[in-house]
């Protein structure tokens, strides 16, 4: 008995939409798989780093990371940005690049970022005194509607920054979690295309202990951070 060319199309059509939903399902696993977190500690010496106004990063359009930053007063600094995978072991980068623009604002380029980077700045006086800013980290996204989120969750510091690059409008929800899971700071903002900046509100009050700092984007988690306030 012959097989038709229509019973040939039915099959092909049936093994094109198993595959498609093959696939659909691997890649809902991969997008619900739990995020795993990376731990950040607070550094010490915060005298010269609390000088610091603005330390941020943002993507480009080659889909490099753009570090900002910026210092209170005209002392001269010398700057070394250090960088690393898991929040608690760096090491410096070259910064032969950094540049300063007319508002006194430095920017340095990292042209080979990674999915999650750990940025931090040593800050160096003229008398040789060095001290750290926060930790920077920072994640990027090849695809979506987020480019970018950076944090700098040292909350011995100052309150949480945390900077969400969107390509459309996205609901943003912060979460700050202890150990138990339980939620102990919570704040939902409406995030617009582009840049958006928010502080989370409080969390300079956390007592010493374990926290999660979670982003949420559209109700898709997109950083997950383990924070140990000493």
């Amino acid at each position: 008995m012959k097989t038709s060319l229509f019973s040939n199309a039915g099959r092909l059509c049936r093994y094109v939409i198993l595959g498609a939903v093959l696939y659909t399902s691997v890649n809902a696993k991969l997008l619900k798989a739990p995020l795993e977190p990376f731990t950040i500690r607070t550094t010490e010496g915060v005298e010269t780093s609390s000088k610091l106004t603005l330390f941020r990063g943002e993507t480009t359009k080659q889909k490099k990371v753009m570090l900002k930053w910026a210092m209170a007063g005209q002392d001269n600094f010398t700057y070394t940005v250090e960088k690393s995978r898991d929040g608690q072991h760096f090491t410096s980068v070259d910064t032969r690049s950094v540049e300063k623009d007319n508002q006194n604002q430095f920017r340095w380029v990292d042209n080979f970022p990674k999915a999650t980077n750990c940025y931090r700045l040593r800050i160096t006086d003229t008398a040789g005194n060095s001290s750290y800013s926060k930790t920077l980290v920072v994640e990027t996204f090849k695809s979506g509607d987020v480019e970018l989120v950076g944090a700098t969750p040292q909350v011995n510091l100052n309150d949480i920054q945390v900077d969400v690059q969107l390509k459309e409008i996205a609901i943003v929800v912060l979460h700050i979690t202890n150990d138990k899971g339980e939620i102990i700071l919570q704040q939902k903002e409406r995030g617009s295309q582009g840049i958006n900046q928010f502080m989370v509100k409080g969390s300079r009050e956390l007592k010493a202990g374990d926290y999660f700092l979670k982003v949420v984007v559209n109700g898709t988690d997109r950083m997950l951070v383990h924070l140990v306030k000493s």
